[in-house]
């Protein structure tokens, strides 16, 4: 893992893990091309941008790359309309559907064991997750994904609250992923990888099981974003820029 500092070049990040590049290019204070010998420091100085936040956003991104999830080739063959629209079909649909049946089951679980602080935990957890994602999914619809249709339709970006870049709601997206993954890895410690216990009910199974499922779904639904869809957007953009 790479040890980050305001003296840090570009040319160091890219031999990184990948997260880290695609976190500095959708600030836009760095494209591809640009002169890696430079700085985190001069780039900040140079655009005016804080060094804290920055190094803050490129350290939640500098981490070891895990064995992908997903075949994620099927993805990547897809254009960008397509993909915004499978996402949403698919990963948004989902989580609409089933928050509010996952959020019931932690509340009847957690309220019939009391005196079990980590179903207490468990359910906390859920419920601030699934606030946090109704904002997420409302947020990335109205500008993000607003924004990627408008470049595979027309070519161009129509402003949106968040401006007439991709890189803004990108950030904020990956931001958004990388504090998911947290609570998704508080789950899996609360519930020792969603193993029932002895004696557990079928409601306590039913609860355990469907956030398994869940937990899977926002895996490849945050891999797709990541790896392709943010990505793509960036570079779609800049394409039409030049």
């Amino acid at each position: 893992m790479l040890t980050l500092t305001s003296h840090s070049k570009v040319a160091e990040l890219q031999n990184g893990s990948p997260g880290v590049m695609r976190t500095l290019i959708s600030t836009g204070i760095f494209r591809d091309g640009d002169n890696p010998e430079v700085t985190i420091g001069e780039l900040c100085w140079n655009f005016g941008f804080n060094p804290g936040i920055l190094l803050n956003m490129l350290q939640s991104a500098n981490i070891t790359e895990e064995t992908p999830p997903i075949d994620i080739a099927p993805f990547k063959a897809m254009s960008l309309l397509e993909l915004v629209e499978h996402i949403e079909d698919v990963h948004h649909h989902y989580l609409r559907e089933n928050l509010p049946v996952l959020t019931g089951l932690t509340s009847l679980v957690a309220a019939a064991h009391a005196d079990d602080g980590r179903l207490t935990a468990l359910n906390a957890e859920m419920q601030n997750i699934a606030v946090e994602l109704e904002s997420h999914l409302a947020h990335e619809e109205e500008a993000l994904f607003a924004m990627v249709r408008d470049l595979a339709l027309r070519g161009t970006v129509k402003a949106t609250r968040c401006g007439d870049a991709v890189g803004g709601p990108i950030a904020c997206m990956e931001t958004e992923h990388d504090a998911a993954t947290e609570t998704l890895k508080k789950m899996r410690e609360l519930t020792d990888g969603y193993t029932a216990p002895a004696g557990a009910d079928e409601t306590w199974q039913e609860m355990l099981a469907g956030i398994a499922r869940f937990d899977q779904d926002m895996i490849e639904h945050m891999y797709k974003e990541n790896r392709v869809l943010f990505p793509r957007a960036l570079d779609a953009q800049r394409g039409n820029r030049k």
